[in-house]
């Protein structure tokens, strides 16, 4: 069974999306806070993370915390897609962008407004 990691503040909404993967047979493995998925990405057996790009305060644009997280080389073996209310061109290429001798932080970017699919 493929564990995916789904990490977003927002708990309801988490809670509801995390429920549509659950029910296509995928282990749901839910992060509330930041830290919390710092953790499981470190202890769990996680074949793929689903990061909110605002893991600490919605209301500050400037968060890009969950951006952050995707670029740590110590997860860079895991896939990660980020998940967002707030798509920025700026934040679109610090996850998808080329790098020099490393794959890029994030496989795809969504927008939370495209729906569960």
């Amino acid at each position: 069974m493929s564990v995916i990691l789904f990490a977003d503040n927002e708990p309801d909404w988490l809670d509801t999306r995390a429920e549509f993967l659950e029910r296509q047979g995928y282990q749901v493995l839910k992060a509330y806070t930041l830290e919390e998925a710092r953790q499981l990405l470190t202890e769990a057996r996680v074949q793929i993370a689903i990061l909110d790009i605002r893991m600490v305060d919605d209301d500050d644009e400037r968060d890009e915390s969950g951006l952050a997280l995707a670029e740590d080389p110590a997860y860079s073996s895991i896939p990660k897609i980020i998940l967002t209310d707030f798509p920025t061109a700026q934040a679109v290429r610090k996850a998808l962008g080329p790098r020099v001798d490393e794959l890029p932080p994030a496989v795809d970017f969504r927008f939370k407004q495209d729906g569960p699919d």
